[in-house]
């Protein structure tokens, strides 16, 4: 949840929050209904893995295709029940000429007339689209076929982005209600729930590197367990991202086992002399400890830097004149850092 500043008002018009929430609540809507409409009607054997996992690409009819061992198969199922469909038409159409020659009735012979130019053209039509299946593999597509490696990626992206719409939600009501509002985060508010399902994409790949999994293959995949952390992800965008941070240090976290490897030299103080100076004249403070020569050390005295006048292996000397600031406070603090910029020692000179 973005940081605003709660003691400034609010930067958004009435129109404004109208127009957000109308928007919040669309794409709720639109992940919802795109998670239920590729939710597949259940689970393939696990015993045939990933080759009998093929399902009808319909939305709201994502069927699992039976006794399908790979895509063409799948297709050929598919064919197969066209053919079906198509013998039984073609039957009828035999049915109907019969009757045309038997019955000497003129109504009926109408009537009949009428159904069998219905079934002549639905006859044409599965051949037509018999021979476009027969002629193209399986496509993505509204009645077509689809994987379910393809279906869970969907929907744990899907559902990546429902818990952050829920995360920034929240965020944004929050703000509105306490009157704290920036426009400096409505670009926040856009992105969030895109990275978010971009990131429970990447929790979805290392589960599958072996987590909630009880075999090997899509169909060994846990399907409310693997949605369920990947809505957390996007609900907790902040810590899933601190795991895979902590995931990818204990994974490759170089180990060092050169012998005679270079240790910088530890570098300490034991004293500072003199402890207390004059407000008005320049004084000599002379640094004693060890390895006070190494590079990049940095002296500061009431937040200023020091150059020093001289450096040994094991003393510093610097001048110092203390500022008004120093004088006022009576006294100065004095500082040593090393080249990354972490301290070393700090001691508080009086002025008097």
């Amino acid at each position: 949840m973005p940081d605003n500043d709660n003691n400034t008002e609010s930067e958004i018009t009435s129109w404004g929050k109208f127009g957000a929430g109308f928007l919040l609540i669309a794409f709720t809507f639109i992940a919802i209904y795109h998670v239920i409409a590729y939710w597949p009607d259940k689970m393939p054997p696990l015993d045939k893995g990933d080759s009998a996992a093929w399902y009808t690409n319909k939305p709201f009819h994502i069927a699992l295709i039976p006794d399908t061992g790979n895509a063409d198969s799948a297709m050929t199922h598919t064919k197969d029940s066209l053919n079906k469909i198509l013998e039984k038409v073609e039957e009828k159409i035999v049915l109907i000429k019969d009757s045309l020659k038997t019955d000497s009735s003129k109504k009926n012979k109408e009537v009949y007339s009428d159904f069998l130019k219905k079934l002549n053209d639905s006859a044409t039509a599965l051949k037509d689209h018999a021979l476009q299946l027969k002629s193209s593999p399986a496509k993505f597509g509204d009645g077509s076929l689809i994987h379910l490696n393809t279906i869970l990626l969907i929907l744990v992206a899907l559902m990546g982005f429902l818990g952050n719409i829920v995360h920034i939600a929240s965020s944004f009501t929050a703000f509105i209600g306490n009157g704290t509002f920036k426009r400096s985060w409505i670009l926040w508010y856009f992105v969030k729930p895109f990275t978010a399902a971009a990131l429970a994409i990447i929790v979805y790949f290392i589960i599958r590197a072996g987590f909630l999994s009880y075999g090997t293959g899509a169909a060994g995949v846990s399907l409310y367990g693997v949605l369920s952390l990947s809505a957390l992800a996007g609900l907790f965008t902040d810590s899933a991202t601190l795991k895979l941070k902590e995931i990818f240090e204990v994974i490759f976290k170089p180990k060092d086992e050169r012998q005679d490897k270079l240790v910088e030299p530890e570098i300490t103080i034991t004293s500072i002399s003199p402890l207390s100076i004059p407000p008005t004249d320049e004084s000599t403070i002379t640094l004693t400890g060890t390895n006070l020569d190494s590079s990049g050390i940095k002296i500061t005295l009431d937040g200023n830097e020091i150059k020093p006048v001289t450096v040994a292996k094991d003393s510093i000397v610097i001048k110092y004149k203390p500022t008004q600031a120093a004088i006022t406070t009576a006294k100065a603090v004095l500082v040593l850092t090393d080249k990354s910029g972490k301290s070393k020692g700090s001691k508080e000179i009086s002025i008097k």
